[in-house]
């Protein structure tokens, strides 16, 4: 499997950033009702441009630890935190310590990776007794145009079917979300819990910025698989910043559970 969204691209940390703008407060809510405590250590796989690490960083004050892995590291480089150790790791293959961690968290991560539960198993593993599991991931049934029915609404629905096909055929599941609970429990996690997040949104909402720098990240590579052209791109593109268009994002949900003991 070749990852979709690896940080050569130049415009990959502005795509990072509109995920923050997006889902951020929707991520810290959820984390806060876990009940962080100063002293924890923490897991943030796959932690991207760095905002919830850096967030847990001070959450678990000078006590605490956080560690903050991904496959390239630069992005988390920048942030200054005594309390963060940045570690280049792939949560497939590299080794990772048992009964460590008060809390691993992860968002858009489990999504594109094939071995997906058995990286459940592997976190679950990491946690002290009584650690918390928190992993996000997406549910794209929900991403339709929700403006008037018409041709553009269809053109919008159609074109993001086949921008998903193209990339789950790399081996990404664009409905793993709703399945967590159902893997969180045969990982033997205790108190399992899973709510979901879903938005309308328009040109002038952070969700806009994403969904644009994501499909232009992958155009090519739709392109060439013939499932969309240049020109249906730039139609695509052009609704998406007209006044009048609306549509559901993806769902993304949020479940978490206890290691017992």
């Amino acid at each position: 499997m070749s990852y979709l969204f690896d940080h050569t691209w130049e415009k990959e940390r502005q795509r990072l950033a509109a995920m923050e703008a997006a889902l951020d407060p929707w991520t810290i809510r959820n984390l806060i009702s876990i009940g962080i405590e100063p002293g924890w250590r923490c897991l943030e796989i796959g932690a991207g441009g760095g905002s919830i690490a850096a967030w847990l960083c001070q959450q678990v004050g000078a006590a605490g630890r956080v560690v903050a892995t991904d496959l390239e590291t630069r992005f988390l480089e920048a942030i200054e935190a005594d309390n963060l150790e940045v570690r280049r790791h792939d949560i497939v293959t590299d080794a990772l310590e048992t009964n460590s961690y008060d809390l691993i968290h992860a968002r858009a991560v489990l999504d594109h990776l094939p071995e997906r539960d058995a990286v459940v198993n592997r976190l679950a593993a990491a946690l002290r007794p009584g650690g918390w599991l928190a992993i996000e991931a997406g549910d794209f049934s929900t991403l339709r145009a929700t403006m008037e029915r018409g041709d553009d609404a269809r053109f919008f629905d159609s074109a993001c079917a086949a921008i998903l096909a193209v990339s789950a055929a790399t081996g990404v599941d664009h409905f793993y979300g709703r399945r967590l609970g159902t893997v969180f429990r045969r990982a033997g996690l205790a108190g399992v819990s899973v709510a979901g997040l879903v938005c309308e949104w328009d040109r002038a909402h952070p969700l806009a910025e994403l969904f644009h720098l994501t499909f232009q990240r992958i155009r090519d590579r739709v392109v060439e698989a013939g499932a969309l052209t240049v020109e249906q791109f730039e139609r695509l593109f052009a609704l998406m910043e007209s006044p009048a268009f609306r549509a559901l994002g993806n769902i993304v949900y949020f479940a978490c559970g206890r290691r017992a003991g």
